[in-house]
């Protein structure tokens, strides 16, 4: 299916559908009730709205290596891992990862002799690295490679997606991802170093801003997006939210509860029809009319990955 084409609610529900199978179909180890598994050589955990993540963590990943959603193991009641390789595959928010990614690495426990991680970025990844091996480091997670990929930048208040997509810098996304999988492969050991310069950019935005330091982007989803009048109550949105957030009443969807401010829900909305509220300092999206979901990963992908009602 084309990127926000526009659908009946017939289809929608087919596309909810196929998630949903894939979610049920898919074999994964499981470490919710022992805590135990078949020991694995290479286990990536990713948190993923637009599907850069997604698809970075495939293409590091491979084959033979087990992907988990952290949207999904965040509500593992044991949360042992072990396996020979593990990764953390996710986007950079406001410089620092997503509050869930954080909140998993926090109350999960990590067992392998190689641990890596990556973040997907548009504009600045700055402190980034830094933050993520504090963070570990702080749960007794030792990570010995972290690096950062630059894609299309999703944060639709400061970014026209139709430029980021028609940006030349895409063309060097596969080789980027493939320099990280041969330093990965090879056990490197490397922290992508944080300059004065990045610190500095970090500072700006914060202080301007205004924004928590730890958990920038949390909020409450009906502070932040909603649902227009092009809204057909398809419900593809309340598969897609990593903290199911959002509900269909008399046809029309309504969002209520926690936001990762990752906007999934309104880069994947086949009708165009979730909106962002304009919240100062933020401005208002460049355009309007411009959505982006990774060429590589569909609707479905993404439901599997976040959906929570299942």
């Amino acid at each position: 299916m084309e990127i926000n084409r526009p659908i009946n609610r017939r289809t929608a529900l087919k596309v909810m559908g196929m998630g949903m199978l894939a979610t049920c179909v898919v074999p994964l180890p499981s470490f919710g009730k022992s805590g135990k598994s078949d020991k694995i050589k290479r286990l990536i955990f990713y948190f993923s709205a637009t599907g850069n993540s997604l698809y970075v963590s495939r293409e590091i990943g491979g084959e033979g290596s087990v992907l988990m959603s952290i949207a999904q193991e965040i509500h593992n009641d044991n949360p042992v891992y072990e396996a020979d390789e593990i990764g953390f595959v996710c986007p950079v928010y406001c410089f620092i990862p997503p509050a869930i990614v954080q909140d998993f690495i926090a109350r999960s426990t990590f067992k392998a002799d190689y641990f890596f991680a990556v973040g997907t970025y548009g504009a600045h990844s700055t402190i980034f690295p830094e933050f993520l091996d504090n963070l570990a480091k702080e749960h007794g997670v030792k990570l010995n490679y972290i690096s950062t990929i630059q894609m299309v930048d999703t944060y639709l208040p400061y970014f026209d997606a139709e430029r980021e997509k028609a940006d030349p810098k895409n063309d060097r996304i596969p080789e980027r991802i493939a320099a990280v999988s041969a330093s990965i492969n090879n056990r490197e050991d490397y922290i992508q170093p944080v300059t004065q310069q990045d610190r500095m950019i970090c500072e700006g935005y914060y202080r301007g801003s205004g924004r928590d330091r730890q958990r920038p982007t949390v909020t409450r989803s009906e502070k932040i997006v909603f649902a227009t009048d092009a809204c057909i109550g398809c419900g593809i949105c309340t598969s897609l939210c990593p903290h199911g957030s959002w509900k269909v009443i008399n046809g029309h969807a309504v969002p209520e509860g926690d936001c990762e401010n990752c906007l999934a829900c309104v880069h994947n909305c086949p009708q165009k029809a979730i909106s962002i509220i304009p919240t100062p300092p933020e401005p208002q999206e460049p355009n309007r009319n411009a959505r982006y979901r990774n060429p590589h990963v569909t609707i479905p992908d993404l439901i599997k990955a976040n959906n929570q009602h299942s």
